[in-house]
């Protein structure tokens, strides 16, 4: 039965690319090409790889590589809650 549930929910996951708009909202640029490291199995991932899980009330942004949670994405009326404690860090290019 969990393998089925896994399934199930990784099929309803899309890349990190759709939640582009949102990302460059809160950090003001493209963060697609971005790179996270996850703090589970040290693997690096450009944001735009990431998989998203955009069906709850919220966005959570995994791991391709252990499906472990990066960084989670929710909108309140009042405010933007970003939590990341999934990721080691986050590479962003210098800006010219």
């Amino acid at each position: 039965m969990e393998r089925i549930e896994a399934d199930m929910n990784t099929a309803l996951m899309v890349d990190g690319n759709a939640v582009a708009g949102e990302l460059q909202r809160i950090f003001g640029r493209d963060m697609t090409m971005a790179v996270a490291r996850c703090a589970g199995c040290a693997n690096e991932a450009e944001m735009g790889a990431l998989m998203a899980f955009t069906r709850g009330p919220g966005v959570v942004l995994r791991c391709p590589a252990c499906q472990a949670a990066i960084a989670r994405i929710v909108e309140t009326p009042s405010a933007i809650y970003l939590e990341a404690r999934g990721a080691t860090y986050l590479r962003l290019a210098a800006q010219s």
